[in-house]
């Protein structure tokens, strides 16, 4: 375990690293102002300030970044034990909260304090999920072992469909009514760039590991579907995208998710 414990968190550094930049790129632009003579804002302003420079400011903000990443990179690894799964990874949830909470107070990305309760919530949220779509793993592989007994039971792929409805057609909802109105941060940056993709991505894995191909192709165009109707009733069709978002995030976490039973075979 402490050789997988390595591994994934050298894996995560440099995700890490390329989310918080991407997200910098994406979203701040508006939700952080950027340093005098800076084109394109990659770091705070405050932490530019507190450097002297923004170059230097960069290279502190990607230690901490990538230690986040890493910290992030070993979340799936408490479901890995047969025992006391939910408490250790609510552990990792607090050192991950423990983690963010000071990077975002080194790197200066969190200016007021709702921000950074915001941000922690968005967190818990991704855990919930995660959460979620692995019980329904959970309950599938039951269902299988119950069914090779030769009793009643076999699997079914309405669980990952109905909570992939319940997640694009009324989370959105639920994060604009606690979002602001200058800047809907929420439903404008975190749900389209991570909520959604990082659910679809480990929906699909969870269902590429128990079902065929045919599935997975399902699920992908489902997860794109869905993500359809808000974009007229929730934002305009600038947020079109969300299609992509969802559809090839779900794809790809679906061939994740194929791929070991692929290679078995061969």
């Amino acid at each position: 375990m402490k050789r997988e414990i390595v591994y994934a968190a050298l894996r995560g550094a440099p995700w890490g690293v390329a989310g918080v930049y991407l997200l910098f790129l994406l979203g701040g632009m508006v939700a952080y102002p950027a340093p005098s003579g800076v084109s394109v804002p990659v770091v705070s302003a405050a932490l530019a300030e507190r450097w002297g420079n923004p170059v230097t400011a960069a290279l502190v903000q990607t230690v901490w970044s990538a230690l986040l990443g890493a910290v992030l990179g070993t979340a799936g690894l408490p479901f890995r034990l047969e025992r006391r799964t939910l408490l250790f990874s609510g552990l990792h949830f607090l050192l991950t909260a423990a983690v963010l909470s000071l990077a975002g107070w080194q790197c200066r990305w969190f200016p007021y304090r709702e921000s950074w309760l915001c941000v922690l919530g968005i967190v818990l949220l991704c855990y919930v999920l995660m959460w979620a779509v692995r019980w329904i793993g959970w309950r599938q592989d039951l269902r299988v072992l119950r069914r090779a007994a030769g009793l009643p039971d076999g699997q079914s792929v309405l669980p990952w469909f109905l909570l992939a409805a319940g997640v694009e057609l009324i989370l959105p909802w639920g994060l604009r009514l606690v979002d602001a109105r200058d800047f809907p941060v929420l439903t404008g940056v975190f749900y389209p760039f991570l909520v959604l993709p990082v659910f679809c991505l480990v929906c699909g894995a969870s269902l590429g590991k128990r079902q065929r191909w045919p599935w997975v192709l399902g699920f992908a165009l489902w997860c794109g579907v869905l993500t359809v109707p808000n974009v007229f009733l929730l934002y305009n069709y600038t947020a079109l995208f969300h299609v992509w978002v969802a559809g090839i995030a779900a794809l790809l976490g679906g061939g994740a998710g194929l791929l070991p039973k692929i290679l078995r075979k061969k």
